[in-house]
């Protein structure tokens, strides 16, 4: 109840704050990037460092790979489209692993789930930071070089992270990192996904035929790399994370991503308007696990 009050709570706040003036849209980059450091950052440095046995990561790396897929996918079709643009669309495409898996399947399948999507998106710092430097690079709006460590600080806590656990065993107080995790993750998301969506810079975006095609064209990629591991795994949490990762609410980032870099995507507007669809699905195949 507590992570379903937490999305409430963020999506009126968000939506407040983005009619609050020009002065707090202005500003909007400052939040996104804010929410980026002290959230998902942690979250991948805990992660990495509460590792226990190799075979820990397998699952959660199997489902990250599908950022690598949809990346490679976006990249082969982009035709005249810049890297950067196909890239922010690769991501819109993917699962919301941080804002909408970690938290729900933390709810259906308890802390193993939580540690499973942790970890999974602690993985996901490869493709994504890829994503980033070709979304900087090619960004429509000019990105100061001081801010690349705080768009790249989920690869940065990872890699901490795993040093960490080098270095030595967690504390026995991380594990409350990643729960308490999930409420903030759904708080924060919420509140500035929704906050990005009635952005004035995406309201006035476009949303062509051809995008709805190839979003569709994306997702129907995700789904078809994911609901494999559903079908194999022997293991309960795993396949709650992966099939809501399949069938889930679209990712936040993306649209967040459209207002900081100044990009005016069709299918990343598209993406978070008709991505919710397969939701109810997921939820039902979720518990039904």
């Amino acid at each position: 109840m507590l992570t379903l009050a937490a999305y409430a709570a963020g999506a009126l706040i968000g939506l407040v704050v983005a009619r609050g003036g020009p002065r707090l849209r202005a500003h909007w980059p400052v939040y996104l990037r804010a929410q980026l450091l002290v959230t998902a950052a942690a979250t991948g440095l805990f992660a990495a460092w509460e590792l226990t046995a190799p075979r820990q990561v397998v699952g959660p790396f199997l489902i990250a790979g599908v950022g690598w897929v949809l990346l490679g996918a976006a990249m082969v079709s982009r035709g005249r489209r810049p890297p950067g643009e196909a890239a922010l669309e690769s991501w819109a495409a993917g699962p919301n692993g941080a804002f909408w898996v970690l938290p729900i399947a933390g709810i259906i399948a308890g802390p193993s789930a939580i540690m499973i999507a942790a970890l999974a998106n602690a993985f996901y710092a490869g493709p994504n930071a890829l994503c980033i430097h070709l979304m900087r690079r090619d960004a429509p709006r000019r990105q100061r070089h001081a801010t690349s460590w705080i768009d790249q600080s989920a690869l940065l806590a990872l890699g901490i992270g795993l040093l960490l656990h080098l270095a030595g065993p967690a504390p026995s107080w991380s594990h409350l990192v990643l729960r308490v995790a999930a409420p903030v993750l759904a708080f924060t998301g919420a509140g500035l996904f929704m906050g990005s969506v009635v952005h004035p810079h995406n309201l006035g975006v476009d949303r062509a035929r051809s995008a709805a095609w190839r979003w569709l064209w994306l997702a129907a990629v995700r789904v078809a790399y994911l609901l494999p591991i559903v079908l194999v795994t022997s293991s309960a949490p795993l396949a709650v994370v992966a099939v809501l990762s399949a069938l889930g609410a679209p990712a936040f980032s993306p649209i967040q991503q459209a207002v900081l870099y100044g990009y005016r995507s069709g299918l990343a507007n598209l993406a978070v308007r008709w991505g919710w669809l397969v939701l109810p699905v997921g939820l039902v195949a979720a518990v039904l696990i």
